[in-house]
């Protein structure tokens, strides 16, 4: 979202927001927010500090329709709630020259001194966070950074960039020449706030005069006429919507009609908000739908490789099994040279009848003492070459036709652009197990939930997360090396022996402190150093964990981790 867009947004939020109260509030995965102002019409509060689509604006979906799950128990949202019950959205400002916006609250408490908080939307890149701050303090980061800081100051105006609003034409001209004579380059460099989308609508507005006259007809535009809110598209939107995984898209939305995009397809609006809207449904479903077809495509490039692998473990024993004719000869020369074949070492001298000069020739023994004995093995090993190149000449069509309509449906895979069609390849429309939802947000099938797992104990952190903790050293392998997945929490107490415990986190998602604090409890229980008042566990991501050739049962080696202090204790729901 750019800056002059965010302020358009800014705007209309002042007018609808302000002086309303906040009620329910969820966490969309890790870097997104529904705030409900009870608006009349239903919207929500929409922030996104998610760097491929940052966005601020009501939006007409609820928590139900957004893509990744809704949660109301995350640390981020019961502070929220904690900080801002009681309180009245009183201000609602955004900085000019940056993507900052302040939501300032102001606590009802009777004739006790005002007391104010305010939660600021930061929509900065990378760098893009959601804080909640009491005076200068900061209480809680939507998105936790190691190294924080702990107060919040406004981001200070860029100090090599020029007011558009205070450029002369001098200026101006100057900084194009600069820039060669580009200036799209010119503005989006040396102007604040100009983003991509600006740089080039100042460039078409300058054909048709001077760049500086332009820049002035393009604020005005923007800042003082009323805004024609519009989303640009190429396709149009209607197949966008048909077709979301369409490769060559172009959606730019806009609070003005941009001559630079006069040629486009268009959608009109009545407010800056909707046209806002519109244009983040349609990326999230445009990202929904490209993960499913990928996860569908790593689905069958996997079976691909099987098959590719098989199918090379077949030639193999094939080219083995060609010998059956030499051993079915090598069998007819023994028994037709029974008496006067002659054991030198380890073969047996015989006269090649199958050759019209009958040379002597030496057939290998095979390990056995009479050619009689050798004649026989001779056979077997004939009649196994011959039957595995049945078998395997039989089975190769199967495979080879199975790899060829992977290839096929990997291609067809690849190119499928909707939903219909992806549906009907990957036979996604048939209705999926029904789900079941933990505390922490886990979802299980009925089967997973009773899932047994031998050599291990179990237990339930106070925010729902599984943790599993190993009995033996071999369990402690079997659980870290074949158990645990990538993004699972893996502890163990520091420099001394014990188990190996795997919090599990199928889901990818920041895992709460207390359920990092309860999980290491364990360890340090199921430790040598359970004795002690407190202990080091180290802890990190089940990827960081390997074992190289050699080690002893229950013996790994860490690339990378943390150190958190415990008291040892049995914590958390035993299951």
């Amino acid at each position: 979202m750019d800056n002059f867009l965010l302020q358009g947004v800014a705007t209309e939020l002042e007018s609808l927001l302000v002086g309303h109260r906040t009620g329910r509030v969820f966490q969309i995965g890790a870097t997104d927010l529904l705030i409900d102002f009870h608006q009349r019409d239903g919207r929500l509060l929409h922030i996104s500090t998610d760097p491929a689509r940052l966005t601020l604006h009501l939006t007409a979906r609820s928590h139900r329709q957004m893509n990744d799950e809704a949660r109301s128990d995350t640390s981020f949202v019961s502070l929220l709630r904690k900080y801002l019950a009681d309180t009245r959205l009183i201000k609602l400002e955004k900085i000019g020259y940056d993507r900052v916006v302040h939501f300032e609250f102001e606590l009802e408490t009777g004739d006790e001194p005002v007391t104010r908080r305010n939660l600021v939307v930061a929509l900065t890149g990378r760098g893009a966070n959601c804080l909640l701050i009491e005076g200068s303090q900061i209480i809680a980061s939507l998105r936790e950074r190691e190294g924080a800081q702990l107060t919040y100051t406004d981001p200070a105006p860029p100090a090599d960039k020029l007011d558009p609003f205070h450029c002369s034409a001098e200026q101006l001209d100057g900084e194009i020449i600069a820039a060669g004579r580009d200036i799209s380059a010119a503005a989006q460099g040396r102007l604040i706030g100009f983003s991509a989308v600006y740089g080039r609508e100042l460039a078409a507005r300058a054909e048709h005069g001077s760049p500086h006259r332009a820049l002035v007809d393009l604020l005005s535009a923007i800042f003082e006429h009323p805004p024609a809110p519009c989303l640009y598209s190429s396709p149009d939107i209607e197949r966008i919507q048909r077709e979301p995984g369409i490769d060559e898209l172009i959606l730019v939305p806009s609070m003005i009609q941009l001559e630079s995009l006069a040629g486009m397809n268009v959608q009109t609006f009545s407010t800056v908000n909707e046209a806002v809207d519109r244009y983040v449904t349609l990326l999230d479903e445009r990202r929904r739908f490209l993960n499913i077809r990928q996860k569908a495509v790593s689905q069958v490039t996997a079976k691909i490789k099987k098959q590719k692998t098989l199918l090379a473990n077949l030639r193999r024993e094939l080219a083995g099994f060609s010998s059956a004719e030499t051993h079915q000869r090598y069998g007819e020369l023994l028994l037709a040279n029974l008496h006067q074949a002659e054991k030198t070492g380890d073969s047996f001298s015989v006269i090649d009848f199958y050759d019209a000069a009958q040379p002597s020739i030496q057939i290998p023994s095979g390990g056995k003492p009479t050619p009689k004995d050798a004649a026989e093995h001779y056979f077997r090993l004939a009649r196994k070459s011959r039957h595995g190149q049945e078998v395997i000449e039989a089975r190769l069509p199967q495979v080879e036709a199975e790899l060829a309509s992977l290839t096929r449906e990997q291609s067809r895979l690849s190119v499928v652009t909707g939903f219909e069609e992806l549906n009907k390849l990957t036979g996604s429309s048939r209705p999926e197990p029904r789900r079941e939802t933990t505390k922490s947000g886990q979802k299980t099938t009925g089967r997973s939930k009773t899932e047994k797992i031998s050599g291990v104990r179990r237990y339930k952190s106070t925010d729902g997360y599984e943790i599993l903790v190993g009995r033996t050293d071999r369990d402690n392998d079997n659980l870290t090396m074949r158990i645990a997945k990538s993004y699972d929490i893996w502890f163990h107490a520091a420099d001394y022996p014990g188990s190996h415990v795997v919090l599990r986190n199928p889901q990818r998602k920041e895992v709460p402190a207390r359920a990092i604090a309860e999980a290491a409890q364990l360890a340090a229980k199921f430790s040598q150093a359970k004795g002690g008042p407190k202990v080091a566990v180290n802890y990190c991501e089940k990827k960081f964990v390997s074992k190289p050739k050699g080690f002893a049962p229950g013996q790994v080696r860490l690339s990378s981790f943390k150190t958190i202090l415990v008291e040892p204790a049995e914590a958390g729901e035993r299951i």
